[in-house]
């Protein structure tokens, strides 16, 4: 008797080991699936989100390009409804829809951009317009300002030029202070706006151009079987 009493014991511990054995398999393995649950839709969301960004940068470059182009907002309209037309056609035979709006109200009512990196009054303040360069030739007309705007010329030696006020004579660097390159810089962006042309070449002898007149906005509607967008971003015209 007391060897049937301890091999029923022994059974019985054996048996809960199995069964704690198979819980934590069980457990793993339901671990597993939910993690390679969450990994599909990540995946599955990636391809969509470069979709979105890609549109906007396409969509961006093409408003830049036919603000470069058009000597009249018509003009300008003409090639952008051109432009929606085409990517609307290419998009549908994908079984995806693409629609692209743009707004023109402060190029119509001639409001200038900012001096900020994007822009907009709530822009980044001081940023750097170009790095490298070898020299330049420099523009600016400020139609109003708020304090004091900032340009610089930045590499071993620093050179500043401080705007007060508004101004339609053109501020001219053509070589920095050192034989080193230099990046060009804003300061107080936010606080001023107007245009700019900044013209010249790098340190690799490379011609650039960076010129700002107007902020517009575009507009992506995007969608899938999946999903929905829509997404308003500014566009910097001309560069």
């Amino acid at each position: 008797m007391g060897i049937i009493k301890n091999d029923s014991a022994q059974f019985m511990l054996l048996a809960g080991f199995i069964i704690s054995i198979g819980l934590v398999l069980t457990t793993v393995m339901l671990n597993n699936i939910i993690f390679e649950s969450n990994m599909a839709g990540e995946e599955g969301g990636g391809p969509l989100k470069y979709d979105v960004v890609n549109l906007m940068q396409i969509s961006g470059d093409e408003m830049k390009s036919a603000y470069r182009n058009a000597t009249n907002i018509n003009i300008f309209s003409n090639q952008m409804n051109n432009f929606n037309g085409n990517l609307s056609y290419i998009y549908a035979r994908h079984g995806q829809g693409v629609n692209v709006s743009w707004d023109v109200s402060n190029w119509a009512n001639n409001i200038p951009a900012h001096f900020s990196e994007n822009g907009t009054a709530n822009g980044e303040t001081n940023w750097t317009v170009i790095e490298n360069v070898r020299n330049s030739n420099i523009s600016i007309n400020i139609t109003s300002i708020s304090g004091t705007f900032q340009i610089g010329l930045i590499n071993s030696s620093q050179s500043w030029i401080n705007l007060t006020t508004t101004t339609n004579n053109p501020i001219n660097f053509t070589n920095s202070t050192t034989i080193d390159p230099y990046s060009i810089v804003f300061r107080f962006g936010n606080t001023t706006s107007g245009n700019y042309t900044i013209t010249g070449t790098t340190n690799n002898n490379k011609a650039f151009i960076r010129s700002r007149d107007y902020i517009l906005n575009a507009t992506i509607l995007f969608s899938t079987s999946k999903m929905r967008a829509n997404i308003t971003f500014p566009v910097c015209v001309p560069w």
